[in-house]
């Protein structure tokens, strides 16, 4: 994922306020203005679902194997556009391939990790991204160690940081 991460341009992140919800090597804080942190139960521990922080407080969002573990995933969402600015991108990696036409959901963690969802090509449609102005980049990768194929999401307030991310990303 880092090295995939790492093909965007300097200038695509350089000046962006940034906020990385559970530990993940995959961004470099110095790819960013300023790096935030966030560790469920741990250091500088935020609740997705009621996010202490002002609107427009961040400019890339970045959530790797988190979002589905959350309870009211849709809360979450709105919480994260909220403090997202209006050239925001927000990077999710659910760590599963979004084959099913339909996500799926429980109301208590299920599987051996305690999962509330997995989602389907209905994503866009459950965090209703056209209703906030969010364009969506689907890049698909399989992870070069273990072989399991991964979706990213890129939700981007500006239609340009999508199309900049296809390119740049499909190198």
């Amino acid at each position: 994922m880092h090295a995939f991460l790492s093909r965007i341009p300097p200038e695509v992140l350089s000046w962006r306020r940034a906020i990385q919800f559970a530990p993940d090597s995959s961004l470099d804080p110095g790819w960013f203005r300023s790096f935030e942190t966030s560790t469920y139960e741990g250091a500088n521990s935020i609740d997705l679902q009621e996010i202490d922080r002002p609107d427009n407080s961040y400019d890339f969002i970045s959530l790797s194997m988190v979002l589905e573990f959350v309870v009211d995933d849709k809360r979450a969402f709105r919480e994260l556009v909220r403090v997202g600015s209006d050239t925001c991108i927000i990077h999710n990696s659910s760590g599963s391939v979004v084959n099913a036409p339909t996500s799926t959901h429980y109301g208590e963690g299920h599987g051996a990790f305690g999962r509330f969802h997995y989602y389907g090509r209905d994503i866009e449609a459950r965090f209703e991204t056209a209703r906030h102005s969010l364009s969506t980049l689907l890049v698909r990768s399989v992870d070069p160690v273990t072989g399991v194929p991964d979706d990213i999401h890129f939700f981007c307030r500006q239609r340009d940081d999508a199309e900049l991310l296809s390119a740049s990303l499909a190198q």
